[in-house]
């Protein structure tokens, strides 16, 4: 029997949104991640071979799984405080594997200020799958979700974009034709991602939608569109890309895609009034704006430009 492969939001809306009218705590799965008696709770799997390689260091396993989690609720506005630690072993893992995995994770719970206060462990006859469920109090009782975007709100992104999938590129590639220390660069924000914790007040203060970037800047984009039920103009030159990130692009031009379709940079992206680019972490990309499309000027195609999509 042949099983079409469906998208996570093709999931969501088939098997899990009711007719029911929405409940402040559910808010019909349109956001990523669950408001219930004034906190915020989110979830995060990574996977061996699909969110990190069987050779990658446990210690940056453990940070990136601490990092995608904590990013999602900073892009909410919230200080995560408590995190539940789910571990499924696979064949590969050994006792030096799992002491080394913990020192990354208990180095990044004590760095993000976290509590560890439960899990389940359990062991698999195949790879490995680790699993974080976060949780904190919203701030000034606001929640900074994704479909409160207003048609005229400016765009802004926080660092610099594409570096992640870009280091991915380089993982994958046996020879890269650039000078060692952009690789480098681009290798660590890929297996190293660093959340905007220093942004988090200043999202709670000033952004009226806001989520983090996982599958991409268009992808996510799209995500705030659709929920909030508005179309974006977005510039390419504006969108804020490091010094590796342009010396790779150079050399293999069609990575220029990646900027806009690669995942896993955890930056943030939201919208908000007029100046928000004063604070030096933050670049203004574009605009929002009523009906439903997102308009790129200064690139080239974007037929390919569907962002990543999780498929099972």
């Amino acid at each position: 029997m042949n099983f079409k492969m469906i998208t996570e939001f093709d999931f969501i809306k088939k098997y899990l949104i009711s007719n029911k009218k929405n409940s402040k705590h559910s808010l019909n799965y349109s956001d990523d991640v669950g408001l219930v008696d004034d906190k915020i709770y989110s979830t995060d799997t990574i996977c061996e071979n699909i969110h990190f390689f069987s050779k990658d260091k446990p210690y940056h396993i453990a940070q990136k799984l601490i990092r995608v989690n904590v990013s999602d609720i900073i892009s909410k506005g919230v200080k995560p405080k408590y995190c539940l630690f789910n571990f499924s072993v696979g064949k590969n893992i050994d006792q030096k594997w799992i002491r080394n995995f913990m020192r990354g994770l208990k180095s990044d719970i004590n760095f993000f200020k976290l509590n560890l206060i439960g899990g389940d462990t359990t062991k698999t006859s195949g790879e490995t799958v680790l699993s974080l469920t976060i949780f904190g109090s919203l701030i000034n009782n606001r929640f900074i979700r994704r479909s409160s975007a207003k048609s005229g709100d400016f765009i802004y992104v926080s660092g610099t974009i594409g570096d992640s999938a870009l280091g991915l590129f380089c993982r994958k590639k046996k020879k890269i034709n650039i000078i060692k220390k952009h690789k480098e660069y681009l290798l660590n924000r890929y297996s190293k991602p660093n959340p905007r914790i220093d942004l988090v007040n200043y999202i709670n203060n000033n952004a009226s939608a806001s989520t983090d970037i996982s599958d991409g800047l268009y992808s996510d984009l799209l995500n705030i569109c659709r929920t909030s039920k508005l179309g974006a103009d977005i510039n390419f030159n504006k969108i804020p890309i490091s010094n590796s990130a342009k010396v790779i692009i150079s050399k293999y031009p069609k990575l220029k895609e990646l900027i806009l379709n690669g995942g896993d940079d955890y930056e943030l992206l939201f919208t908000g009034k007029k100046g928000l680019d004063s604070n030096k972490n933050i670049t203004k990309i574009g605009k929002m704006k009523k009906g439903r499309n997102i308009n790129i000027t200064d690139f080239d195609d974007i037929t390919n430009l569907d962002g990543y999509k999780h498929k099972f």
